[in-house]
């Protein structure tokens, strides 16, 4: 992905792809098991039904697994997961709101709901719980609620101010997911923007929400590019430290340090016009987060072969190197 704003885009689709993504079951190489010192560590990987996917494969070297939807958590149970985020959908919610009103849902993405929808505040929560109670009464009916530990609730919510319009919304959306999911726990990713042309360019941006209260862990993502594109970083763990730490505009590590809580580092492991995420970005990263005490994991981003964004951004089983790469952290 070139910009922040295109993985929201991608990921929400993800969220609502059917399970007929899947592929096919691959052979591979034996790979040994790891212990990694994450608490949470895998990768980001939803494109997968029950006779169609690498889960075999990826557990022997991961313990965190992604959910879209009761069956797959189903799929999952065999293989040993310590943890399983489960990611919900805003565009759910928003879908449930606009029923409810008897409208039909914009097309546009960036659309301002508030402007669209009287009362939106009190109407989106309204229809966030119906939403909430719905999911859980789906997990807890297929015999999975048990299994899920973490909750993915929002991506990035200052790119997305349509929807979570201040910082009391956002608050008041993590308080809700507690209402009724009492015992699990929360996260959110969080990314933004200051630069006034991106602003202007996008007005649904706009910078930092804080972490709510409520929200238990904080996730940031800070890729090798920007709003401009590709960010030539260098191979020096010092230059890799300062992008993950300080230099990346748009989500980075020393940001989320601020709030006390635990932070999961998505890592950038992409591939983008034809080139894999650098083998020294992948095990630099690995190596610097490892021995920060204030980060609990480390979730890849992407696995899915079928990820493909306009043909430019592909998911980083179309590159077998640098799987084995992910693969081999921790070995030596």
């Amino acid at each position: 992905m070139t910009t922040t704003s295109r993985i929201t885009i991608i990921l929400i689709t993800l969220l609502i792809a059917t399970l007929a993504c899947g592929r096919p079951t691959t052979s591979a190489a034996t790979v040994y098991p790891v212990s990694h010192p994450f608490d949470y560590y895998g990768w980001v990987y939803v494109f997968y039904d029950e006779t169609h996917n690498d889960l075999a494969r990826i557990s022997s070297y991961t313990n965190t697994a992604f959910a879209t939807s009761p069956e797959q958590v189903k799929i999952l149970a065999p293989f040993g997961f310590k943890h399983i985020v489960y990611m919900l959908n805003e565009q759910a919610t928003l879908e449930i709101m606009y029923a409810n009103e008897g409208q039909s849902m914009p097309d546009d993405g960036s659309a301002f709901h508030e402007q669209i929808i009287p009362d939106y505040r009190e109407k989106f929560f309204e229809a966030y719980r119906q939403y909430l109670s719905q999911t859980k009464d789906l997990l807890i009916s297929a015999d999975v609620y048990s299994q899920i530990d973490l909750f993915y609730i929002a991506d990035e919510p200052a790119f997305h101010r349509n929807v979570y319009v201040d910082q009391d919304f956002l608050n008041q959306y993590a308080d809700e997911f507690k209402a009724v999911f009492t015992e699990k726990q929360s996260a959110i990713a969080f990314a933004a923007t200051d630069d006034p042309q991106v602003v202007s360019a996008r007005p649904q941006s706009c910078p930092h929400f804080d972490p709510p209260p409520s929200l238990d862990v904080v996730i940031v993502d800070p890729y090798f590019y920007n709003f401009s594109g590709e960010v030539d970083v260098s191979c020096e763990r010092a230059a890799i430290q300062k992008w993950l730490y300080q230099d990346n505009p748009l989500s980075n590590i020393n940001w989320a340090k601020q709030f006390d809580k635990p932070i999961i580092v998505v890592g950038d492991a992409e591939i983008r016009g034809g080139q894999s995420a650098k083998d020294c970005h992948i095990t630099e990263t690995y190596a610097l987060l490892k021995d920060d005490p204030a980060i609990a994991g480390l979730a890849w981003f992407i696995y899915d072969k079928e990820y493909d964004e306009g043909g430019y951004i592909r998911g980083a089983a179309n590159d077998p190197h640098l799987v084995e790469v992910i693969e081999n952290l921790g070995r030596k």
